[in-house]
């Protein structure tokens, strides 16, 4: 590696929730990447591949080792409108791929609330979005996955040749090989714009109810909860359901420019983060019942509203630089996924016991999904409920006990996590959550793979490495 130009960093992950010391190596071809793999491994260093960094956990940190920053590779290679097909490397986001796509009548199946994510990321953790009880995970609309393996030797893997190890591949946490590209088959649009509906809920129950009358009738939803509420208003909230508009049938929704807000914008929005910090606690519930107020008002107009696609699924880069300077400590989140019969009991019961250990929710969303066929997959029939907590100085004593607690009763449930959201499963929990017999097959692809461990991540070594080592 003395050809190649590596920066020592303290990387953190996007929620800031864990900081790794590392050596980060920017690349723009799998020529960059196999001679990063081979330096690696003269070194007796591991590595890990990285992409926009919007995993909250421990995913794309390697701490002591390499990290290979793909977003110098960016190109869009191929385009065809008419079949809907792109070919695009790992380093571009899904900006890039729907600014191209979308004018011609086509968006990504699946796709996360963010806009900067890069497709290699998407791949890796096979994300999913507000449509994921009616359409599969990111991985589902990958017609071909190019790699460099940890050997060094580039390969193509097809659906329609190698599915079932393209199943392992995707959402291998970037630990079997580094992608170098994607050919996605994405989704015709019949125009750029959705119809929102909002239905209040006065309760967890009747939340869980409306998601499964609005399932039938639209094209994404989730459900807002109010974390503050307790007792028999437990998990009220907001079920927002969105259906695409026909053609013609909505005004063409203008196309944002790039979202990337000048230096005064950044500072305006840091300076009321950094503001807002003291009210944080009262200023959440006052716009929690508000929320809930207001909607609740609306949540009887049959009309609704019409809003354009890119800023409904997208949230603005403003909105996560505000993120930032209100949490200057980071966040810690908890997303569990339950099956359909045990949802309302886990959700109640894990939301007011973290009440009961004075940990108060900021940010909790429910997203209905259905179970899909790769390997480590995350998703049952039924629901995830997603908490977000603040993180201040002392927040461990209180905070994590009272979410390894919530671990141990969603994976009794039968329940599974989100390694991109989880920062505390251990080896055993999860092994218990996803399968023996997954994590066994993962393990299996891997000595075939990596027989060296060459790929690996603090994630890696926390939930997959063996106990002995």
């Amino acid at each position: 590696m003395d050809t190649i130009r590596g920066r020592p960093t303290d990387l953190t992950n996007w929620s800031k929730s864990a900081r790794s010391a590392c050596v980060v190596y920017p690349v723009r071809d799998a020529a960059g990447i196999a001679q990063v793999l081979a330096g690696a491994r003269a070194q007796g260093l591991s590595v890990i591949p990285h992409g926009a960094g919007h995993s909250y956990t421990d995913a794309a940190l390697n701490t002591g080792g390499v990290v290979i920053d793909v977003r110098p590779m960016r190109r869009i290679l191929a385009w065809d409108p008419a079949a809907g097909v792109m070919r695009v490397e790992a380093g571009a986001t899904l900006r890039d791929v729907v600014q191209i796509a979308a004018p011609d009548g086509w968006w990504p199946a699946a796709s996360p609330s963010t806009p900067e994510a890069t497709l290699g990321g998407c791949a890796a953790m096979n994300v999913t979005g507000r449509n994921a009880w009616k359409c599969d995970p990111f991985g589902a609309a990958i017609l071909a996955l190019e790699l460099v393996l940890p050997s060094g030797e580039a390969c193509t893997l097809t659906r329609e040749r190698d599915a079932p190890l393209l199943g392992a591949f995707v959402g291998s946490l970037g630990l079997l090989g580094v992608i170098t590209a994607l050919t996605l088959q994405l989704q015709p649009i019949p125009s750029t714009s959705v119809h929102l509906r909002r239905r209040s809920a006065g309760s967890l129950a009747e939340v869980l109810e409306l998601l499964a009358e609005e399932a039938a009738q639209s094209d994404f939803m989730e459900a807002w909860l109010d974390g503050l509420a307790t007792g028999r208003e437990l998990g009220r909230g907001i079920v927002t359901s969105a259906r695409l508009s026909a053609a013609g049938q909505a005004a063409p929704a203008p196309w944002p420019a790039p979202d990337r807000p000048g230096r005064l914008a950044q500072g305006l929005v840091r300076l009321a983060g950094r503001l807002g910090r003291p009210a944080l606690g009262p200023g959440v519930r006052l716009a929690n019942r508000f929320s809930y107020w207001r909607d609740t008002q609306r949540s009887g107009n049959p009309t609704g509203q019409t809003r354009g696609l890119f800023a409904y699924t997208y949230w603005p880069a403003a909105a996560a630089a505000g993120y930032h300077a209100l949490f200057p400590d980071g966040v810690q989140t908890f997303q569990a996924f339950v099956p359909c019969w045990p949802a309302r009991e886990i959700f109640e019961h894990v939301l007011g016991y973290s009440q009961q250990q004075g940990c108060w929710p900021i940010w909790c969303i429910i997203k209905q999904h259905r179970r899909d066929p790769f390997l480590l997959s995350y998703q049952v029939d039924g629901f995830s409920l997603e908490l977000v907590y603040p993180r201040r100085a002392g927040w461990a004593p209180a905070l994590e006990p009272t979410l390894r607690h919530m671990i141990d009763t969603v994976i009794e449930a039968g329940g599974r996590f989100y390694l991109a959201k989880d920062q505390l499963l251990t080896q055993a929990q999860y092994r218990q959550s996803v399968g023996a017999a997954a994590v066994d097959s993962f393990l299996e692809l891997k000595r075939r793979f990596d027989p060296d461990r060459l790929l690996q991540s603090d994630l890696y070594q926390r939930v997959f490495q063996p106990a002995a080592q």
